[in-house]
């Protein structure tokens, strides 16, 4: 089934891969296919992954094809998927500097212009809880509400697109943002957009999350 999406799936892992988001096989992404998603297997190394280790669930959870055991981190995707229409798709990251600001109990303030209408407002923080749970699943989807992209304490990052490109190119925007923020704090105390801008450009993402 869905031969296509697996083929697009691990391309993207690739991508991952080389955008230094993750490392090994830690993190995972998915695309959301009718009322079935696309997911990645657990601890399967991205660079020995092939199409045949992809997993496929019902929105459910239930396996439909595949002999792995699918990411464990399963019920975030599937919670997403079932509470956010927008969200076709979705990258899990444990990149250096989005993670450093998850250990820090920081949120990312409006600080760039591109980054408000791909991502939404400020991007905030998820309380912590074990992974693979249904407390972090139910976490992660509120502090994402009206959101494309949150931070997992102690964990990493999650953004939603809709596509799998989309995900993907949110996530290395929210890693780079990152960057240039905890570089600025090393200097100094970095400055926010004017609210009302902010409010302009957190209307654009409202109009282009559904589209």
């Amino acid at each position: 089934m869905f031969e296509e999406k697996k083929q697009e799936l691990l391309g993207i892992t690739h991508e991952m891969l080389r955008e230094n988001l993750v490392i090994g096989s830690s993190g995972n992404a998915s695309v959301r296919v009718e009322n079935n998603v696309v997911i990645t297997p657990s601890a399967v190394k991205y660079a020995t992954m092939s199409v045949d280790d992809i997993m496929i669930l019902d929105i459910d959870g239930n396996v439909i094809e595949g002999y792995r055991n699918p990411s464990v981190e399963s019920p975030t995707h599937l919670e997403i998927y079932r509470r956010r229409n927008d969200a076709k798709a979705i990258v899990h990251a444990h990149s250096i500097f989005a993670t450093a600001l998850a250990l820090l109990d920081r949120h990312l303030p409006p600080v760039i212009d591109e980054v408000v209408p791909k991502l939404g407002g400020d991007i905030r923080l998820a309380k912590y809880a074990m992974p693979g749970t249904k407390e972090l699943a139910n976490n992660v989807v509120q502090a994402l509400e009206d959101r494309s992209a949150v931070f997992l304490k102690n964990h990493g990052a999650l953004c939603i697109g809709k596509s799998l490109d989309d995900a993907l190119h949110n996530s290395i925007l929210l890693e780079r943002t990152c960057m240039i923020y905890i570089t600025a704090l090393q200097i100094g105390k970095p400055t926010e957009l004017p609210e009302d801008v902010v409010d302009d450009e957190m209307d654009l993402w409202s109009m282009m999350s559904k589209y």
